[in-house]
């Protein structure tokens, strides 16, 4: 009877965290990282392969997304509920695999976590390859314990092919990933060659397996090379006090990115993740002192430190950072395994009781600011604003990548020049808005030979109009402002003749 409780208990926290987590994706706003992925959807699998090869992702999620548009078309909503559809997926599997593997305890916490933790809500709407890269990178862990759990009955084999595919499933979707995978694929042959004698038939599957592996990702080695060459040379990410704060408290914190702002809502994430470090240790202290089996939550522990400590690693080697909180979504998955098994060794029901519903506290404001800032009325303004406006034969000029990226993924078939006046190298990368963006580096480049109406956009301050040539040019219009809640974009349009 306690079973089958827990079994419907379980079955109505998955129901209510599918409707929460999705009470703040019903909308089409974007910012510049959504404008890239809803950009990039509408070219072909090839020109997909190729673009993204020059941007600092790979390529499947693209992919996935690109299957996405073949069937709903250019529907931004569409690609932010294939989004939760990944988180959705994750903590159903609570119920269908970590249940099964660990117990029904193990599975509760899990389903509860991956749907109420504060960052999940925030993470699973974006039209990114986040979501997607914690439920594969949580598959692939799931497959690799099972296949190291059934060596001993010899009924491994399906496991390690499942394993297989999720591994490089995993490294051609994000590089936090392809971390993982390695990792992951590293501790299973260290065990496998420790225990040669006794395991030599799956040694040698596995190292067959692992040849494979390698062989269909040597295509992308040639990209991955000139993306670690352009992260060497100086990469935008930054490694300052913030990442001290960001990093071990990512899981309870909403922020989607951008700006680091150490507030109250920073020192409440960092106070929360800090107690819930000293509370797992304190479980694992207890289980090891019962002399419990705490294996699968110490290669847990030992897989998500292990990434962090290699982006750390390779933070010094290339001299450039490339350790970021938001990636650490892609391994989010393995971080709620963690602490959902240590949740299930405590004893006192009261305890667990007690510290899910200050999770779930935290995850309501941190929801609610969500649904807040997603549905304002502010959001799509600028975009009905144009629409209302904008003529089939007008162009479109800006030099801010950030709101220009939103304005092309929302009008591509209106010609678009970004002015490239910082002179990155973004023009192959940036070909995922073509054809109807084209990357330039002057202001003459994109009007020459050029005759009508000119829409300018600026951010916050009008430099760009400021310094646009003026000479046969007359002002039509503007400037026209737009303060957004979502992302804190701000738009000024300038109506333009070119005589």
């Amino acid at each position: 009877m306690k079973k089958i409780k827990l079994k419907y208990v379980h079955i109505i926290i998955i129901l209510a965290g599918i409707i929460f987590i999705s009470l703040s994706a019903f909308h089409s706003n974007i910012w510049f990282d959504e404008s890239y992925s809803v950009a990039i959807a509408k070219h072909n699998f090839v020109d997909i392969w190729k673009i993204t090869g020059n941007d600092v992702h790979p390529a499947l999620y693209y992919w996935m997304l690109h299957i996405v548009f073949i069937i709903f078309g250019n529907n931004v909503m569409a690609f932010r509920l294939f989004s939760v559809l990944a988180t959705i997926i994750l903590g159903i599997l609570g119920y269908t695999h970590i249940r099964k593997d660990f117990g029904e305890k193990v599975g509760i916490f899990f389903s509860f976590l991956t749907y109420f933790l504060p960052i999940c809500s925030t993470y699973s709407g974006a039209i990114r390859m986040y979501s997607w890269s914690c439920l594969l990178t949580c598959i692939l862990c799931i497959y690799a314990y099972r296949f190291y759990k059934e060596l001993r009955n010899n009924k491994w084999q399906k496991n390690l092919i499942i394993f297989g595919i999720f591994s490089i499933a995993c490294c051609y979707i994000h590089y936090y990933a392809t971390v993982t995978a390695c990792i992951v694929n590293f501790i299973l042959l260290i065990y496998l060659i420790k225990n040669r004698k006794e395991y030599k038939k799956a040694l040698y599957s596995f190292l067959i397996l692992a040849l494979i592996q390698i062989a269909l990702y040597l295509p992308w080695v040639l990209y991955l090379y000139k993306q670690l060459k352009h992260v060497g040379a100086g990469f935008w990410i930054t490694i300052g006090v913030n990442t001290l704060v960001e990093v071990p408290s990512f899981q309870f914190r909403r922020e989607l990115d951008t700006v680091f702002t150490f507030d109250f809502k920073t020192i409440i994430a960092l106070v929360a993740s800090i107690l819930m470090y000293i509370y797992v240790g304190y479980l694992i202290y207890k289980a090891k002192k019962e002399k419990e089996n705490i294996n699968a939550g110490k290669l847990a522990i030992i897989v998500y430190s292990s990434v962090i400590g290699a982006y750390l690693l390779a933070s010094l080697i290339l001299f450039s950072p490339v350790i970021y909180s938001r990636y650490l979504f892609a391994i989010t998955g393995i971080y709620i395994f963690a602490i959902a098994f240590f949740m299930a060794k405590e004893k006192k029901t009261w305890v667990s009781v007690v510290v899910c519903i200050l999770i779930l506290i935290l995850s309501v404001f941190s929801n609610t600011e969500n649904i807040l800032i997603n549905y304002d009325k502010t959001n799509m303004k600028q975009i009905e604003y144009l629409k209302e406006n904008v003529k089939k034969d007008d162009i479109i000029i800006y030099s801010n990548i950030g709101n220009g990226g939103v304005i092309a993924a929302f009008f591509p078939e209106n010609k678009q020049y970004f002015i490239n006046l910082g002179g990155w190298d973004v023009v192959e990368a940036y070909k995922a808005y073509s054809p109807g963006m084209e990357t330039v580096s002057s202001f003459e480049e994109a009007i020459k030979d050029y005759t009508g109406r000119i829409w300018l956009i600026d951010s916050e301050y009008p430099d760009l109009y400021n310094n646009f040539p003026k000479e046969g040019i007359s002002l039509l219009e503007g400037p026209v402002r737009f303060d957004t809640k979502y992302q804190g974009y701000i738009y000024n349009f300038f109506l333009l003749e070119k005589q």
